[in-house]
């Protein structure tokens, strides 16, 4: 068999021996499954046959850094509130989102006079999906009605829209994530799932109701969004611990409902006409703002502002909500193949983040899932190819028993080691970042027990020539 003494020069992936057969039964089975731990299958067939080595790597450099904006249109879930994280610092999560019509055009009032029409209520209303923070405490929240149409397409967490100077609502709100509501209707008694309402002005009702000879001439929903824009949802600043409550815009129970009657043959008719928060041209998302970071602790400030990558050996931080991103260098992987003459195998290769409990004081946990990803070329941050083999091969979970997460790095180290693909820098990312409140501390390279590393386990086949 040809040696390749330097595989950088070889490309793709290791020239093997004539065990490759071997090799190509045992990545099926490594492949295929998904509930076993993907880097011990087979390992005990192979073990004695082809020395199986096992090489810890500490990465060369990792450390906090400011996150980008999130494209927090694309999340199935908005964020609402604040919290004031001693460690973190402080976050302010809003809402941008349109109340669209059930129909293009609409008359609410149909046939019925409009000065005939009395408005009982307004009320705005949208599902709970979940919560970070303290929701005993509660947070002064306030609506406003939107001057600016709420663009199409992807928007990032960043963008910000204008919107009228008085509030349609301002109130103290207490989050009831896990209160079911009860209903009155009629004779009968219905349990709704957890859903926060506000009610808002009546003469904002009105509105609908007296311009019904506009509304009747819509033709498109963007005439409609000349009409009515939407609404920003928002909460104040405050000192308390706080919390982002999670809500489900998609759900039937996120709406505006002006609830009306009007006399007919001497009966009183209450009926009601619903603005959905969701349809399938409907637009919304989540607006994120961290305040400059100066309630966060010195520890990431001098991270993330004064750039000491030194610090971050010892310990990082990740955070949703466009706050924060953990940069890590692996060391160039040459030393891997020292002393082997280039003929090597990589079995499997896993990234370990432990995490670090000693930092964060409260309840509230870690982070349930990570990302890991790459930057390319054109410095652009892309998935890793072991991406493509699915989340449950590619990992990311947090495994509470060993208070860690890990990633399966395999096919990405076996590229960078070939010299397919130059040795750039990951990123690690909380998952689903514009949908979470959730953080992490992760343990550096430089800890002296359970650090953050990279284990490889390779195989050198013997050369039978």
């Amino acid at each position: 068999m040809k040696k390749i003494n330097n595989p950088r020069l070889g490309r793709g992936f290791f020239r093997l021996s004539r065990i490759f057969p071997v090799f190509i039964i045992i990545a099926g089975i490594y492949i295929s499954s998904c509930t076993k731990e993907f880097d011990s299958i087979g390992m005990d067939l192979i073990d004695d046959q082809l020395g199986l080595t096992l090489k810890k790597i500490l990465p060369a450099s990792a450390f906090t850094q400011i996150e980008d904006s999130v494209p927090s249109s694309i999340a199935n879930l908005q964020l609402l509130g604040m919290v004031n994280d001693p460690v973190f610092g402080k976050t302010k999560a809003s809402i941008y989102t349109e109340a669209l019509p059930q129909t293009i055009p609409f008359n609410i009032p149909g046939s019925i006079e409009s000065g005939n029409i009395l408005i009982d209520s307004v009320v705005l209303s949208m599902a709970y999906e979940g919560y970070f923070g303290d929701i005993s405490t509660p947070l002064q929240l306030s609506i406003y009605e939107l001057t600016d149409t709420i663009p199409e397409g992807t928007i990032y967490s960043n963008k910000v829209l204008n919107f009228k100077p008085e509030p349609l609502y301002f109130n103290e709100f207490l989050p009831k994530p896990l209160d079911s509501i009860v209903e009155i209707r009629g004779q009968d008694t219905v349990k709704l799932s957890p859903h926060a309402r506000f009610h808002l002005p009546k003469s904002f009702g009105r509105y609908f109701i007296d311009n019904s000879d506009i509304t009747s001439a819509l033709t498109s929903y963007q005439d409609y969004r000349g009409f009515f824009k939407g609404f920003y949802i928002t909460v104040e600043d405050n000192e308390n611990p706080g919390s982002v409550v999670y809500f489900n815009l998609r759900s039937t129970l996120s709406r505006m409902r002006i609830h009306y009657s009007y006399i007919l043959d001497f009966d009183t008719i209450a009926t009601s006409y619903s603005f959905p928060l969701y349809e399938q041209f409907g637009r919304r998302y989540s607006h994120f703002d961290n305040f400059d970071y100066a309630h966060a602790s010195e520890e990431i400030k001098n991270q993330i502002i004064q750039g000491d990558t030194v610090a971050g050996m010892q310990r990082t931080f990740v955070r949703s909500m466009s706050n924060f991103r953990t940069k890590i260098w692996l060391p160039e992987l040459e030393d891997l193949i020292e002393n082997t003459s280039g003929q090597i195998a990589i079995n499997s290769a896993r990234l370990y983040l432990p995490i670090d409990d000693e930092v964060i004081q409260d309840d509230f946990g870690f982070a349930r899932n990570l990302v890991l990803l790459k930057e390319d070329e054109n410095g652009e941050i892309i998935n890793l190819s072991d991406f493509e083999y699915g989340i449950i091969y590619f990992g990311g979970a947090l495994n509470e028993n060993k208070k860690e997460y890990f990633f399966n790095v395999t096919r990405h180290v076996q590229k960078v080691l070939s010299g397919e693909i130059p040795n750039y820098p990951l990123y690690v990312r909380v998952s689903n970042s514009f949908g979470n409140a959730s953080r992490a501390v992760i343990r550096g390279p430089s800890v002296e027990n359970n650090p953050m590393r990279l284990e490889i386990k390779y195989t050198q086949p013997v050369n039978s020539n």
